[in-house]
């Protein structure tokens, strides 16, 4: 009987440890995955429309901004830049009037641990036969108040990189049912959402739609190589 005790207790303990290493497990999925994350910053919206009268082109821009929070400022000023920069140089292969570019911005989660910012610029060129599509995102820690690179997410010497690809592959293989291949620049274009990170991949003409589709990987299909 004596040992029967001793043996049951044993059982017990090491039930009690496989659970402590799982919980050690999880918590080492980094602070994005914490449920007990407070409110984020306050978000406000800027607008602005500028007409251009010598390339011709009209500009209709809403983005975010964070008050005091010049880190997260920059870095979607810098994005705006590069979006007019880019559409500019666009436009002038087309001797057309009526370029317009438009933006608009999704908050898709805003924590004490992360503000992340989806900021979409559509392009209507008369010439081309679509719309174009330009995705810009920030993503912030309010905590830390820095930007958050992709490659802060993971572990040190990991290749998550290879694993996000043949994720997305297969995303858009079971959707559209095609092959595609995923690039580094896709991986670049991403949001944290509670519990997943979310891309963003035009597939035309693959698909007969110019307009970017979103695909998301959950953290729990990346736990092994997630800080």
């Amino acid at each position: 009987m004596r040992i029967n005790f001793l043996f049951v207790c044993l059982m017990v303990l090491s039930v009690s440890a496989c659970r402590s290493d799982e919980k050690t497990e999880s918590e080492s999925s980094g602070p994005l995955l914490a449920a007990e994350a407070g409110p984020g910053p306050e978000i406000t919206t800027i607008g602005f429309s500028r007409e251009d009268t010598v390339l011709h082109y009209t500009l209709d821009i809403r983005y975010p901004a964070i008050r005091g929070e010049e880190v997260f400022n920059d870095a979607v000023r810098a994005n705006l830049e590069k979006a007019i920069n880019e559409f500019t140089t666009f436009i002038q292969d087309f001797h057309t009037e009526g370029r317009v570019m438009r933006s608009e911005f999704q908050l898709v989660q805003n924590t004490s641990l992360v503000t992340s910012v989806r900021q979409m610029y559509e392009w209507a060129v008369p010439g081309t036969s679509t719309l174009q599509y330009r995705f810009y995102n920030v993503n912030f820690s309010p905590e830390a108040r820095e930007i958050i690179t992709l490659g802060s997410l993971f572990k040190e010497g990991k290749d998550y990189r290879e694993l996000l690809a043949k994720r997305l592959s297969e995303r858009i293989r079971a959707r559209f049912k095609v092959e595609v291949e995923v690039t580094p620049e896709d991986l670049e274009t991403f949001v944290i959402g509670p519990g997943y990170l979310e891309f963003y991949k035009v597939l035309y003409p693959e698909v007969m739609d110019p307009e970017p589709k979103a695909f998301q990987v959950q953290f729990s299909e990346l736990e092994r190589v997630l800080k």
